[in-house]
Formats: C-alpha cells, structure tokens, sequence
C-alpha cells in the first residue's frame, strides 16, 4: 500500500517506521523544519534542549523498546529526581516517605493519609471507575480538608485554572500512577537522554529514512483529498498526492481544517475540549536556583505553575556547568503572557522567583528563551472515554494518531510511540511490534 504519514512527531515517525519495515510505500510530510513536534530541542549550553520538559519513567516500555531497537540504550541514563514543594513562600523537600512526615505544613496524620492515599492509587489499575468523578471532588471526599486545601486544590488550579473542579479524576489517578510505578524503593527514577530527547527524533527519523522512507520537512499539507467518505490522497504544494491509506499525525485543528469533508457531527465532538496552553519561560543561569529538580507551586500568590530546574536532574558537565531551569505554566489561551514579550514576562515573574529564593537577581542570568504553545493539555471531563476520538475516523482509509487518543495517560513521548504502534498494527495487523525486554 502507498500511505501518506502528515506530521513528523513521535507518532507519525513511529507509524512510518513500523509500515515501511512492514513493506509499504510510506511518505513523511511535515510543517515546520525539524522532527520530534513537541518534543523536540533547541541549542543551548554546547547541546540541545527540550522546549517544554520531559522525562521518562521505568514503567514507559514502548519508548524503551524502540529505544533499545534504535541501538541507543547508552544514551539514556536513569538519574534521581527530587521534588520540592512550596507553601507559603517556603520550599520544603517533598520526593520521600522521610520528608513527606517531616512536611510539617499538614497535620501529622494527614502526612499519613496523603501517602496511603498515593499507594493505593498506585496500585489500581481499574481508572474507568474514577470517569464518573471530578478529581476535586474525589479528593474532596477522600482527602479531609486539610489535604485538599493545601495540595490538592492549589495543584489543581495551577494545572487547570479555571477549570479545577471540571477535571476527571481519571486524570489524576494517571498522574499519580504513572509516578507510582516508577519508583525504586523510597527513590524515584527517571529516564533522560545524554544529549537531550533530540537524540531518540533524530535516530528514529534516521531509521524511518533508512527504510526507504521520504521525510519532507518545511512541507505543509494544504488538503485532505476525498470523494464520497473515502481516502483520494493530499494536496502538497499545489500537487496532488494519491494514497492507499492516510495516519494524520498532527494536532486536530491542523486535521479539522485540511479536511472540510469531515461530518459535522464528528467536528463538533471534535472540538467540545478545551484546551489550556503550555508556556515555559527556560532560563540560563551562572548559579543554581535550588536543590530540586521538580518544584510544585502551592502558593495562590505566586503565578507559576512549575520550577523545573533541569540540571539539578541532568549533570551539570552536560551543559558547560550552566544551569538550566524551566518556569513553567498552563494558562487560559486568552492569557496575557501569550500576547507579552518574554522580557515583560520575565519582569513581571521576577519577584514572585524572590519569593521562593530571595537571593535571585537577573546578575544570575547569562540568557532566557520563552517557548509557547496553545494546545497543549486538554481538559479532560467526565466520561471522555465515551466521546474521545478513535483512530479510524468517519473518511474511510483516514487515520488520526495523535495526543487525543491518549487517555487516561497524559500527553508524552511514550504514549506517542504506543499511540504510532497501534495505528500502524490497525492499518496492517502483520506490523511487527517488539516486546521490551528488561
């Protein structure tokens, strides 16, 4: 079969991957002028950078199967995360069953009840149950009011704002789960690549084109071709293309707009989510900002989401003994920042930094970079299972493989390998999928 992939993410080069290896003519087109969509890095520091942060964890099989089918298992390297919290303008160590007990802002007994809490939700593994409830709700009844207050409830409006209390607890049973199952012992491990995730786009895109397959970067897709419900090809640079077969693998507006053809019925289930956006404002810094590598931000008066300080993670000699930390945040798509220079946004988050380390001054920064994105976190309501997206959608031969079918889990580079797998074994069930091997 002849099958167009549009989008050079994770997922489309995964699926390009498996169908060529299963003997198809495939095609990559992509917009922009690099592999890896979200995912994918910029220099900084004599290396390459994500721009939004990212990590993997033990229990991500489907990136480590590829990881070990590209040959570079040497490349990841599985370090010691620690998390940090904040309350009330001070930064307590929030990573262990120790410093849980010693986080003296919750009563003691609630310490307990919060790690109970996080146990038993990380050993569930039925997550239909909790579509029914709201995760504010949830914690609400099972959490007492302490807890809700003074994690739970802060955690939620960071991540979601407005929408807090909107949010299915199936979202939040993912979150705490996944980490679950990623920890050693009372140490939690995490997976990153020397060199950055940049290493894994650019080894797949390698054996995506070592099979045979044209990866076209810079090469937008202005039309979804179709006559009566059914797959003709794609309008590429005022030239028609014909396919057998189509893996959409960008975002959904990107989809909704190249294919007027679709029934309006699934247009509209397709844009009934809202979405927040992601911006991180990354900055490089002659000094380390804190002893963390992840800071949650309980503080309502502090407009930050996020401290994410990388090489508090990632070794310092990576990166020529800079330091590189993440200010991270969701917002509403109508937020000012969107519409601020990062200079303005640096300015106006500066002295809510002070908060949290007094002694930050922009004398610590060598260079800051800001990078934004609009649809970047869905907000995930009751019962998505029943409405969500499927991979075959109503243009007969057109399938969609993005970050829509991935649920309950959140969005990330392991669920855009599973997610290029499966359309790829849906297209052609002779597609061969390696199990991960320990």
């Amino acid at each position: 079969m002849r099958i167009g992939v549009v989008g050079a993410g994770v997922a489309g080069l995964t699926a390009a991957y498996r169908l060529s290896k299963a003997g198809h003519q495939v095609e990559v087109f992509e917009a922009s002028d690099h592999v890896g969509g979200l995912a994918s890095g910029f220099p900084v520091a004599g290396t390459t950078l994500e721009k939004y942060y990212h990590h993997i964890f033990t229990s991500d099989t489907c990136i480590r199967e590829m990881v070990d089918e590209l040959g570079i298992r040497d490349s990841l390297h599985w370090l010691t995360s620690q998390m940090g919290f904040t309350y009330q303008g001070k930064l307590y160590p929030f990573g262990t069953p120790l410093q849980l007990l010693k986080f003296t802002p919750l009563p003691f007994l609630d310490r307990i009840r919060f790690g109970l809490q996080a146990l038993y939700l990380g050993k569930v593994n039925d997550w239909k149950k909790y579509e029914e409830v709201t995760g504010y709700e949830w914690m609400k009844k099972h959490s007492g009011p302490a807890l809700l207050k003074i994690i739970w409830e802060p955690l939620l409006k960071g991540k979601f704002g407005r929408y807090y209390d909107k949010v299915a607890m199936a979202w939040l049973w993912a979150r705490i789960h996944t980490r679950a199952s990623s920890r050693k012992g009372t140490q939690e491990k995490l997976g990153y690549f020397k060199g950055g995730f940049e290493v894994f786009h650019q080894s797949l895109a390698e054996a995506v084109r070592k099979t045979g397959v044209p990866v076209h970067l810079k090469t937008p897709v202005s039309r979804v071709l179709t006559q009566n419900s059914k797959l003709k090809g794609l309008e590429v640079g005022g030239q028609e293309k014909l396919f057998d077969r189509l893996v959409f693998a960008a975002a959904t507006p990107i989809l909704l707009k190249t294919c007027p053809e679709l029934p309006e019925d699934y247009k509209k289930r397709m844009t009934q989510l809202d979405f927040l956006g992601a911006q991180c404002l990354i900055l490089v810094m002659k000094k380390k900002f804190s002893d963390m590598y992840w800071i949650n931000i309980a503080d309502p008066d502090i407009p930050i989401l996020a401290l994410i300080e990388h090489t508090n993670f990632a070794p310092l000699d990576w990166y020529q003994g800079k330091h590189l930390m993440y200010v991270g945040n969701y917002l509403p798509q109508d937020h000012k920042y969107f519409k601020m220079k990062k200079e303005d946004i640096f300015a106006e988050l500066l002295p809510h930094l002070q908060k949290i380390n007094p002694d930050f001054n922009e004398s610590w920064l060598e260079d800051y970079y800001l990078f934004q994105d609009l649809y970047a976190q869905p907000v995930v309501p009751l019962h998505y299972s029943q409405v969500r997206p499927g991979y075959e959608t109503p243009i007969e031969n057109l399938y969609l493989a993005n970050m829509a079918l991935v649920y309950p889990e959140d969005r990330g580079t392991n669920f855009a390998v599973d997610v290029g797998n499966k359309v790829a074994r849906l297209i052609d069930p002779a597609v061969s999928v390696p199990a991960f091997q320990e």
